[in-house]
């Protein structure tokens, strides 16, 4: 339901929107500041004009930011967002043409502008991750560099029903690999389980549909070598102690495997 809402609204803002702006785009301001309706660039634009998510408005609402990112500092982040495929975009659509018009925006000026930020805005940004906030939902893109110069970049689409994780290989400005989960973390939901696993584990781990991972789990890529993978939220170590391990585990980035590899399982409170 959540992912159904998020595309209506995205397709509303494509063809509802007022075109003005949010103030003067060379004005100093901090990243949380709210900017002024009147933008110059954007008052030619007309209904048939292009206009990049992040620059929409839908008729409930105006909400403006400028947000500060250092090019210098986020270069490498942001040429990989720029080549990423389609498919990275799994629940919402952040066409090439967006992306170009935000890279070119902070690379002009250590600045971007959002439009509406109940529509696209940012969570955080910095060298190694990133997260924007997508209508009811968000998206993450992180990035671990290897021994040979290329980068693993995992983006999350986190949406109502889920976590749609892809993976590539980039190296020289270009995707050379697209890759599985498994193939760098491995079964992570094996991983938790005890060895022998008592029998009546199987009904219970079924009754909280514990295999449908990807709904269950929470997924923090925000660190630049260690990845969380946790269900506190669910599966406590009261009832879950006989069949499992943990509930959360602690991956480190090897950059010479290019793997992700258990540091520790543990239960989360």
């Amino acid at each position: 339901m959540a992912s159904s809402i998020r595309k209506i609204a995205l397709i509303l803002s494509a063809i509802v929107f007022i075109v003005s702006g949010c103030g003067n785009r060379q004005a100093k301001a901090t990243s949380n500041e709210l900017i002024g309706k009147q933008d110059s660039i954007l008052k030619e634009q007309s209904l048939n004009t292009f206009i990049p998510l992040h620059r929409r408005i839908i008729e409930f609402g105006e909400d403006c930011r400028k947000i500060e990112v250092n090019y210098a500092q986020n270069k490498e982040l942001l040429n990989i967002i720029f080549l990423l495929p389609d498919s990275a975009f799994t629940y919402w659509d952040w066409k090439i043409e967006d992306r170009k018009e935000l890279y070119n925006e902070i690379k002009l000026n250590d600045f971007w502008i959002t439009k509406n930020t109940s529509i696209f805005n940012q969570c955080y940004f910095r060298p190694n991750t990133a997260c924007f906030q997508i209508i009811d939902g968000s998206w993450t893109i992180s990035i671990y560099k290897t021994f040979d110069n290329s980068f693993i970049v995992i983006t999350n689409d986190i949406v109502g029903d889920g976590n749609y994780v892809n993976i590539f290989e980039v190296k020289n400005n270009e995707i050379i690999n697209s890759l599985s989960f498994e193939s760098l973390f491995g079964y992570y939901i094996e991983q938790i389980k005890h060895s022998n696993l008592p029998q009546e584990c199987n009904k219970k781990l079924i009754d909280v549909w514990f295999e449908h991972y990807f709904w269950l789990f929470r997924f923090d890529f925000s660190d630049e070598n260690i990845v969380e993978i946790d269900c506190s939220w669910l599966i406590t170590k009261d009832e879950f102690e006989d069949c499992l391990k943990g509930n959360s585990i602690l991956y480190k980035f090897n950059p010479k495997t290019k793997k992700f590899e258990i540091d520790e399982i543990y239960w989360k409170p």
